[in-house]
């Protein structure tokens, strides 16, 4: 027999559920890197510069993270 609508919707949203959780949790790693990596290049973050981080997209922190291989200043990291 199979699944009733309302169990369909339940599961669909549990599903959808874990892959936000996912997501939020690469995002969260990779901020966390980040700012650790800015930190041991340029010393003390502001909080203007971990909000920043923190509100950003996974695809902009994976660009920050190669940037900030090679960037000289903060200005060029966020450039």
């Amino acid at each position: 027999m199979g699944k009733t609508i309302a169990q369909q919707w339940l599961d669909e949203g549990r599903e959808d559920g874990l892959r936000k959780g996912k997501a939020e949790g690469k995002a969260e790693g990779r901020a966390d890197l980040l700012l650790r990596q800015i930190r041991r290049r340029f010393g003390t973050v502001s909080l203007q510069i971990e909000a920043k981080v923190r509100a950003a997209d996974v695809d902009t922190l994976d660009r920050w993270g190669d940037l900030i291989l090679t960037a000289a200043t903060l200005d060029e990291l966020f450039a």
